[in-house]
């Protein structure tokens, strides 16, 4: 396999993990600053005295002997059971925000797609991962939003048949079909307004007109 094969490979299993254009890349530099500032904080509690304290004393005492030892053998020990610590923090840190990171991503991709006008986007999202109610409630939108948009195609194409019909009755000059088609046209454009209802394009909306049609005189 070529060089462009394994990187295609290797790029979805890094992907299950850590997210670039999510906000994973900054949850874990501000983790990273918090533990180098603790560190930073134990290492002074620690070290600073005992600098300071060496710093007071005559390099050839037996104290200062005593006190260089301390600093040698908390120096040896502190370092690596930090390194140790901080990896670990950092592992844990990478996977605890992919659960978070993971799922805003996953819902900036349905946000797309319902923008696009796909209503048949799934809303799922793994069992490990966090935000499962706020998947709940995307998803409960989207079933919401398709509903009305089903409905609004359903009245929408009744009207099609139903005008021309009308049209039809008004050339054969058959006044009584026509106010029947008419009734009928009307009934359904009605029911179009009704299922556009909840939609609200303004901030203030206007107030709704009753939609009306010709009557069968102006055929």
């Amino acid at each position: 396999m070529d060089k462009k094969g394994d990187q295609h490979m290797s790029r979805p299993r890094f992907r299950r993990h850590f997210l670039w254009d999510t906000v994973q890349p900054r949850f874990l530099g501000l983790s990273f600053c918090y533990v180098v500032v603790v560190i930073a904080a134990v290492a002074g509690a620690l070290f600073v005295p005992l600098m300071l304290e060496l710093n007071h004393l005559p390099l050839s005492t037996i104290e200062a002997q005593r006190v260089a030892d301390q600093f040698e053998l908390l120096h040896s020990r502190f370092w690596p059971v930090v390194f140790v610590v901080s990896l670990l923090l950092i592992v844990h840190g990478v996977f605890f925000s992919h659960r978070i990171a993971g799922p805003l991503y996953r819902f900036r991709r349905i946000f797309q797609s319902v923008a696009e006008g796909d209503l048949t986007v799934r809303t799922s999202i793994r069992k490990s991962d966090y935000l499962h109610v706020e998947a709940q409630c995307l998803g409960e939108m989207v079933n919401a939003l398709r509903d009305k948009i089903g409905r609004i195609e359903a009245y929408h194409a009744d009207m099609a048949p139903q005008l021309e019909r009308l049209k039809a009755a008004a050339a054969r000059g058959a006044l009584r079909e026509v106010e029947q088609e008419a009734d009928r046209l009307r009934t359904t454009v009605e029911r179009l307004t009704q299922a556009m209802e909840p939609f609200q394009t303004n901030s203030k909306p206007a107030e709704a007109r009753p939609a009306t049609l010709p009557t069968a005189a102006g055929f």
